[in-house]
């Protein structure tokens, strides 16, 4: 490659940094303050988050590759990953189950060999305490009981509902749960969904996750990691109808959905 060629691609590049964060600026539709909402659907691969202009929340995985302003985990054994990591050290966490009267190490083996289920261990050396959580589904009961490891200062904020509701949220999946944190606790006039393919590309046929097929992930190929379209008999909800609960609970939000980096539209049109 001459050098006028590589002068002209360097040039090239060098402008698209420019005006790249420029491209976002129209997502704040109604001005003021904005959250993103990052799911893992393979529609955000290869987006850079950095340049998005407001609160990022990031969904379970995520803070693999990335530490968004804040985290939210639902699956229990993603919650022992992420604590065996020490990420919520330093890291703001909304996490579901319960967090307030953890274990120590000599009370955790009593209670440990009383169990009567498998007991699956997340935790660090560098842990002091132990949190118990099972993990099963509503037909069956727990399966197993999860040991998560944490510290006094992690920066973990249980979730809940809002005072009249204390379980308005419960049994929600991490992205609508992490939209109802943030329209909850946060003063945001838009909130952004970023990666949600199944919002508005859904495939029954496959798990579209970024994720799948690594560490507490199913495989790509196994539908039956979709709970989202049908309100079942295990305390799901539809992921549709989640939404329109937080569209009608937060009507002073303004709620999109980012398609691609140059696609932003109304959540509200899909869903009818």
């Amino acid at each position: 490659m001459n050098d006028s060629i590589v002068a002209a691609v360097s040039l090239a590049g060098d402008i698209a940094e420019e005006l790249r964060p420029d491209m976002y600026s129209y997502l704040n539709l109604t001005g003021g303050k904005t959250a993103y909402i990052i799911g893992n659907g393979t529609s955000r691969q290869g987006l850079d988050l950095s340049i998005l202009d407001g609160d990022i929340w990031g969904c379970n995985a995520l803070y693999r590759d990335y530490s968004p302003d804040y985290l939210t985990i639902i699956d229990v054994s993603i919650m022992g990953e992420c604590c065996e990591s020490t990420y919520p050290k330093h890291n703001r966490c909304y996490f579901s189950g319960e967090w307030e009267d953890p274990l120590g190490h000599e009370e955790y083996n009593i209670i440990k060999g009383t169990m009567g289920v498998p007991v699956r261990e997340w935790i660090d050396p560098s842990h002091t305490k132990v949190t118990m959580h099972g993990k099963g589904n509503g037909n069956v009961g727990i399966l197993e009981m999860q040991a998560i490891g944490i510290e006094d200062d992690y920066k973990i904020t249980k979730i809940g509902g809002p005072e009249d509701d204390y379980h308005l949220f419960e049994n929600w999946f991490a992205g609508t749960t992490a939209a109802a944190m943030a329209s909850l606790n946060h003063n945001y006039d838009n909130v952004v969904f970023v990666g949600f393919d199944s919002i508005w590309n859904y495939d029954s046929t496959k798990y579209n996750n970024i994720y799948a097929g690594t560490r507490c992930y199913g495989t790509e190929d196994d539908p039956e990691n979709n709970r989202l379209v049908e309100t079942g008999d295990q305390g799901w909800i539809s992921q549709t109808d989640q939404l329109k609960i937080l569209v009608d609970r937060f009507p002073n939000i303004d709620y999109y959905i980012m398609k691609d980096e140059l696609s932003v539209e109304p959540l509200e049109q899909y869903l009818v």
